[in-house]
């Protein structure tokens, strides 16, 4: 039984550090209380050749929900390639502790995300609803 129990608790903890390991959202900008988060990550997880695709997270830590207003520029040698058409998200109220979070795919429309070294999101504008 202890045995059992000790397997189960070092496979519980080792799948948990691979999960951990693999999803690191880095933060890429912040304004009103609202952070956007980015990492690039593969368009379907569990598939083997699933394409390239930048994955954000939104947290709202205001008390009362926002549209969050943002562009996306792709970077390639220090250059920007592609650059997103505005997008607007509503991101509902967050409590003390506990943001409100989006999640959302972006891929540059005409260029190979695979060649991208990098990303910029510029925030616009928060607002309240």
């Amino acid at each position: 039984m202890k045995t059992t129990r000790a397997t189960f608790l070092l496979l519980c903890v080792l799948v948990m550090a691979n999960a951990s390991a693999q999803a690191q959202f880095v933060l890429s900008t912040a304004s009103d209380s609202v952070q956007i988060f980015t990492q690039w990550g593969k368009e379907k997880p569990m598939k083997k050749n699933s394409p390239k695709v930048l994955l954000m997270r939104i947290e709202n830590s205001n008390p009362t929900p926002v549209e969050v207003v943002f562009d996306i520029n792709f970077i390639d040698e220090l250059k920007v390639v592609e650059t997103s058409n505005t997008q607007k998200v509503k991101v509902g109220a967050g409590s003390a502790g506990r943001p409100k979070r989006v999640k959302l795919k972006f891929k540059p429309a005409k260029y190979n995300p695979e060649d991208v070294d990098g990303v910029d999101v510029e925030i616009e504008e928060v607002r309240g609803l």
